[in-house]
């Protein structure tokens, strides 16, 4: 077996800091609050769970070993993430919830794929902390569960930021600041990928 504690904190550290997945997870809590926020978190934790099964299988090896396939996904990545960081300039919070929701579990999943932050958590975990029971696929699972399990509640602790935010803080000038700020952040998201 690995070293767990080493794992643990790793899982902790990279699913509590900031990223793609819990700036939405912030911005759908303030717009949507906690119950409304749970579809998204699903696609999250779904989607990062099959990534991670596919890092553990090694499929990381792909984009670290091929540069054009390399280049697409850091091509296709950066535009996602830059269309997400505009949605994020056009967010409003107020004590209203919302019903409209433009995001959801499909797209949540699915965006795992083009996740940065995601990948390289994935691939570096695999890469480091990878079990070494005797069963290849038992070493992949419990990679994965453990990982996903501590990004739990991380994720309900960036849905619960927001809507705390959307309850306190919801003037048009506070929506302008923070809307910015969190387009700021996913952008900084963006330049790390080509650094």
């Amino acid at each position: 077996m690995t070293n767990i504690y080493g794992y643990l904190l790793f899982a902790l550290v990279t699913s509590i800091t900031p990223g793609p997945n819990n700036l939405l997870l912030l911005d759908y809590g303030k717009t949507h609050g906690f119950k409304g926020s749970l579809g998204i978190m699903a696609g999250i934790f779904f989607g990062f769970f099959v990534l991670l099964y596919l890092a553990g299988y090694g499929i990381g090896q792909i984009l670290k070993t091929n540069e054009y396939v390399a280049l697409s996904f850091k091509i296709l990545s950066s535009i996602w993430l830059l269309y997400l960081a505009y949605l994020m300039t056009k967010i409003k919070f107020s004590n209203e919830r919302t019903i409209n929701k433009n995001i959801g579990f499909v797209q949540l999943f699915l965006m795992q794929f083009l996740n940065p932050k995601a990948w390289l958590m994935a691939i570096n975990g695999a890469a480091v902390f990878m079990p070494t029971f005797t069963n290849v696929h038992l070493n992949v699972f419990v990679f994965a569960v453990i990982f996903n399990l501590v990004g739990i509640p991380c994720m309900i602790a960036w849905i619960m930021i927001g809507d705390i935010i959307s309850r306190f803080w919801n003037s048009p000038m506070s929506n302008k600041i923070i809307g910015y700020s969190l387009a700021f952040l996913m952008v900084l998201c963006v330049a790390s990928i080509w650094l």
